[in-house]
């Protein structure tokens, strides 16, 4: 199961800030996980950029 990282030290919900997903098989469970954690916290407006695969595996989406 994919698991969230807000990766702003404050942890705000904003346009400019990068989520990283780890556990993800692919760039869609990436986004899927990231809907639900943003639909969780009430901020369903914000959009997504696209996603980037790091040499870790894991994926960061940056909100816009």
């Amino acid at each position: 199961m994919p698991s969230v990282i807000n990766r702003d030290e404050t942890g705000r919900l904003e346009p400019g800030v990068v989520l990283e997903v780890s556990g993800a098989e692919s760039e869609n469970d990436a986004v899927l996980a990231i809907e639900n954690y943003l639909r969780v916290n009430q901020k369903e407006h914000l959009e997504l950029a696209v996603p980037e695969k790091c040499a870790n595996g894991n994926y960061e989406i940056r909100l816009e």
